[in-house]
Parts: C-alpha cells; sequence; structure tokens
C-alpha cells in the first residue's frame, strides 16, 4: 500500500453543462497529521456524494494533504509549529482552489472540513478568509465548514490533554521521543516493524501502514510532538468572533447570505482530548442546536435556539461511542453522516 502525502478524488463524470457547480471538499487532518489514515474515509465520502440523488447538478472535488513535517520520504525545512501548519495549509487551500478552477474552467465553491486540531486550523483559515474580504480582496466563495471531533478550545484540560501536557513539558521532549523511535528502529527490523505495529494496535491495514510508515519517517514523530507542545500552549480560550463562528453566512464571507449557519460540528461523547465541560460550555455559548447526533442528521433538530441565533453553527454530540480517532476503524459511519451535513450545506446555500 502506498503512503501519500496528498489525496485527491475527482469528479466520476465530466459534465460541462451550465447547471454544473463543482464544489471542492478541502479536509485538514488531526495531529499526526498524514493523510492516508484518511483514505477510506474520504474515498467513501467521494462515492456516497457522487452518487447522490438530492444534488444531481453537483460535481465534487476531495482533497486532502499531510501536514507539514510529516512526510515519509522529504525532509521538511525545520519543525513546524501550530501557526506554521496554519500558513501551510492556507497556501494548499488557494493552490487546490486555483488547480480545479483550471480544470474546470469556472470558481469552485468550497468546503472545509477538519479533523481534531485539524479544526482549529479550520476556524484560523476562516478567519483570514474574512480578513481578506474585508480588506478588499476578491476571494473564493467558502460556503461552509464541518469540523469533526474538533479540538478548539482548552485541549490541556481534557484527560489526554491533562497527561501530554505533564509530558511535553519535559524540556527537549520532540528531540527525547525521536531519539528513542530511532533506538527503537534500529534494534527492529523495517520489514518487521508493520507486523509488530498490526499486532499491537490491531489497526486496520491502511492504519497499521501508515503508523508504520510515520515511525520510519525522517522527522515525523519529531514533528507530532512539537506540535502537540503548541496545541496544549496556543490551543485555550475561544479567540474568534462572530465573523469566524458565522462562517459562511455573514455579510462578506461568501457569495450569498443565509438564514442558517454552514459550520457544522460533531463532538465526541466521550472523546479523551476534549473535556466534557468545556465542550459543553461552548456549546452553549456558541451552538444553535444542541442535540445528540443521531443516526441521520435531518432528524437532529430538537432543542433549536432562537431563529435568530440561526447563523451560529449547528453542534451535535454523538450518541454510537464513535471514538476521536475515527479514521482508523469508523471511516464509513462518520462518511455517512458527513455526506448528509455536506448536502445540506449546499440545498442552504442554494435556497439563499
Amino acid at each position: 500500500m502506498e503512503i501519500r502525502s496528498k489525496l485527491c478524488f475527482g469528479p466520476c463524470t465530466g459534465g460541462d453543462g451550465e447547471d454544473v457547480q463543482d464544489y471542492l471538499i478541502f479536509h485538514i487532518p488531526g495531529n499526526p497529521g498524514l493523510i492516508s489514515y484518511y483514505d477510506p474515509f474520504l474515498s467513501t465520502l467521494h462515492a456516497l456524494l457522487s452518487s447522490s440523488s438530492t444534488l444531481p447538478s453537483a460535481r465534487f472535488h476531495l482533497y486532502g494533504h499531510s501536514l507539514a513535517g510529516f512526510g515519509t520520504t522529504e525532509q521538511h525545512h525545520g519543525l513546524a509549529g501550530l501557526e506554521d501548519q496554519i500558513e501551510y495549509v492556507d497556501d494548499l487551500l488557494y493552490e487546490q482552489v486555483d488547480e480545479v478552477r483550471q480544470r474546470v474552467r469556472r470558481a469552485p465553491k468550497v468546503i472545509l472540513m477538519g479533523h481534531s486540531v485539524g479544526a482549529y486550523i479550520l476556524l484560523e483559515i476562516i478567519r483570514r478568509h474574512r480578513k481578506r474580504i474585508e480588506g478588499g480582496a476578491k476571494d473564493f466563495d467558502l460556503i461552509g465548514g464541518i469540523l469533526l471531533f474538533p479540538t478548539i478550545t482548552h485541549i490541556a484540560r481534557s484527560p489526554s490533554g491533562i497527561v501530554a501536557s505533564a509530558l511535553l513539558a519535559i524540556p527537549r521532549s520532540a528531540h527525547i521521543a525521536s531519539a528513542v523511535v530511532k533506538v527503537f528502529m534500529y534494534l527492529i527490523p523495517a520489514s518487521v516493524l508493520y507486523y509488530l505495529v498490526r499486532a499491537f494496535t490491531w489497526f486496520p491495514e491502511h492504519a497499521a501502514r501508515t503508523t508504520t510508515a510515520f515511525i520510519k519517517s525522517p522527522i515525523g514523530v519529531k514533528e507530532s510532538v512539537f506540535l502537540g507542545k503548541d496545541e496544549m500552549d496556543m490551543i485555550t480560550n475561544d479567540k474568534w468572533g462572530e465573523e469566524v463562528w458565522g462562517a459562511a453566512t455573514e455579510p462578506g464571507t461568501n457569495n450569498k447570505d443565509t438564514i442558517h449557519s454552514n459550520l457544522v460540528f460533531f463532538w465526541g461523547q466521550h472523546d479523551k482530548w476534549v473535556a466534557q465541560k468545556t465542550r459543553n460550555e461552548l456549546i452553549a455559548a456558541r451552538g444553535f442546536r444542541r442535540s445528540k447526533a443521531p443516526s441521520s442528521a435531518a432528524s437532529s433538530t430538537s432543542d433549536v435556539s432562537s431563529p435568530a441565533d440561526g447563523w451560529k453553527p449547528s453542534m451535535f454530540i454523538d450518541d454510537r461511542k464513535i471514538p476521536h480517532g475515527f479514521c482508523i476503524k469508523h471511516s464509513e459511519v462518520v462518511a455517512e453522516q458527513v455526506r448528509t451535513w455536506v448536502e445540506d450545506i449546499i440545498l442552504n446555500h442554494n435556497e439563499s
């Protein structure tokens, strides 16, 4: 199985009629930032969207790229902190928008997706997008965002964050972790490593091979620890204003204004990287819908806030015990859910 630094899934058909609209769904991974972990998730989501009867005139381009420093062959120039990763992903997004525009000869509408710290990066990209437009720049049409198991405030207060903070407080923790892995690699032949990873983790093939590549990569382990330290230090208070929380629906952020927010949050019920108190406070302060997520998003409309708050994000809590690292063994069920939210985002945008 090839471990790739980027995943691209293009339209199955090449229709060029005036009624065809292209959509770029741009996925931002968590930490460790290897996009190959998400191969089954993105391929399933692409297949579901491409066969959608709800949006017959839509063409979908799905794209995801590993974060900086997580390449399995090439060296990255230095370690990348959280701000560096935001800059890196922002550049990748514009490159991909231009690539789709050149290929189909029209501008795609963009939906962002982010998992874990990728959700934090997603919100920062929305903030930058808004700032460019307020500055008079002509930017791409951002119509929504989907945040999966987001770690966007006070990650260090979560059960796993408490442990990670203590370990990452050790001086030169990134270098120590990298040195330990190199000793491990010296003692264990590379040809055996995959089988050990699979035996000890019970990961399916795609995740076991990606983890093996991560361990063997030039600076992947060091980058993961370095980025994790930055996450603990920087992901604290809610730092975004209503222009970000309203995302694609506030004036100036895209070509249309709608009465519904096109930001969707999907929280784990018992996510060890998100403190339940922090999550519940954020939902109460920022969310529009406050129901559990369900077997289908369409049924999750109970406990709705005032219609005047319709610009706020829709927030759902999973009730099926899907873990934070859903891309390991739960790609299909999450892809089914995300397909519904993508369709809702587009329908809301088109009806505005």
